[in-house]
């Protein structure tokens, strides 16, 4: 079993002490999934505080035993539930707490009101801020588990294509997908951050269904086979001559690898081809232009600027209602990680970030076209990750 290095954790929890000083905390609650493995190594039922000073103490409801196998933390503590969390507080002697974080942008209402009525005399901030700042700048090892996902990602565009054919479904590609994926050990799930938003491992959409809005704040979402989960591959059949767009996530120890590449059996037309090789215009263009210091939304209006000159701008990034206003995003243990490359995202890029950049057009009735990458930012500028070629794959 592969756990988190013990050094990786303690210098995650000593950043996160910094910060919590820095902003006059005595300590903070962790209570969601992805934030959970990143500072204690797993995701066992439990609830995590981290003073400002001193060790963590990891509560567990279930399971006590898997939680010490997993976490390399000292003080793995289990409790029958988390009415017990004021007990095991003042038993480590913090019993002078007056203000404390909470990941408010994630934590049920439930949670805080519980919190609140448990703790009233601690004054709740917000730390999800924080956290994702410092989950934004990858280690070593981080960049190490994305580099494996996406070894992963190249394997399976490469061996899809022999799948390709006329007359199959994009489910039946999706589900050949999943299967090298999980061969290769892909863990099984993709964890999103952002309210309501969920995601398959595998986006499939070939011709129309490529252009159908779906709720999934993406540029492309499909149809899917039920309004149920109403995004991904359904029950169309793959035809000569149209664009089949595959966006593929696998992640390894809980790092995500995040790639697009547009297929086709036969040959798109000139609008099409006119809008793929655009996109690999426009990453060509923010690999030459990415560097540390760069705000982010410099990057997004080169890349709209590239678009709009090409007389492409009404179809990038979506149309219409399903326009969206991003070029690219952060990838870790959640697909949809800061920095955000948008207009409106206020930063710079910073070295160690990852980056997912997304350039992809889509054009009502005829899909979706386009190209993905997953970048490492170094103080020599972009550094690519995942491997397939970046062109057309004509079957």
């Amino acid at each position: 079993m592969d756990t988190v290095p013990k050094a990786e954790i303690d210098k995650r929890i000593s950043r996160f002490q910094a910060e919590l000083v820095a902003a006059k905390l005595d300590g903070a609650f962790i209570l969601q999934n992805a934030d959970l493995f990143y500072f204690s190594g797993t995701i066992q039922t439990a609830v995590l505080f981290v003073p400002s000073n001193g060790d963590p103490i990891l509560m567990v409801q279930k399971n006590h035993a898997r939680a010490q196998l997993e976490s390399s933390l000292s003080h793995v503590v289990a409790v029958k539930n988390k009415n017990r969390i004021p007990q095991v507080l003042n038993d480590f002697k913090f019993n002078q707490i007056a203000a404390a974080g909470l990941e408010m942008d994630v934590l049920p209402a439930n949670f805080y009101l519980w919190f609140q009525r448990t703790l009233p005399q601690f004054r709740w901030t917000d730390v999800s801020g924080i956290i994702r700042k410092l989950r934004m700048l990858k280690s070593a090892y981080e960049i190490e588990q994305i580099e494996k996902a996406a070894a992963i990602l190249h394997t399976g565009l490469t061996q899809i294509k022999s799948v390709i054919r006329e007359g199959i479904t994009e489910l039946e590609i999706d589900g050949h997908l999943a299967m090298i994926a999980r061969r290769e050990g892909h863990m099984g799930t993709l964890r999103m951050r952002g309210w309501n938003q969920e995601m398959t491992y595998a986006h499939v959409l070939s011709g129309d269904s490529g252009s159908a809005v779906s709720l999934l704040n993406s540029p492309q979402g499909g149809t899917g086979n039920t309004p149920a989960m109403a995004q991904g591959a359904g029950f169309r059949k793959i035809k000569k001559n149209e664009p089949i767009g595959i966006d593929y996530g696998v992640a390894i120890n809980g790092y995500v690898g995040d790639q697009f590449r547009t297929y086709v059996i036969g040959d798109l037309s000139d609008l099409l081809k006119k809008a793929h090789a655009c996109a690999r215009d426009i990453l060509a263009l923010l690999t030459e232009k990415a560097r540390v210091g760069v705000p982010c939304a410099e990057l997004y209006a080169a890349a709209v600027a590239k678009a709009t000159e090409e007389g492409l701008g009404d179809f990038f990034m979506g149309y219409g209602e399903g326009q969206v206003k991003f070029i690219g995003h952060g990838i870790g243990l959640e697909i949809d990680e800061y920095p955000v490359i948008s207009p409106r995202f206020g930063a710079v890029l910073e070295k160690d970030m990852v980056l997912a950049l997304e350039p992809k057009f889509v054009f009502p009735k005829k899909g979706v076209v386009g190209l993905e990458d997953d970048y490492q930012v170094t103080s020599n500028g972009l550094k690519r990750l995942t491997r397939t070629d970046q062109v057309l794959i004509q079957i």
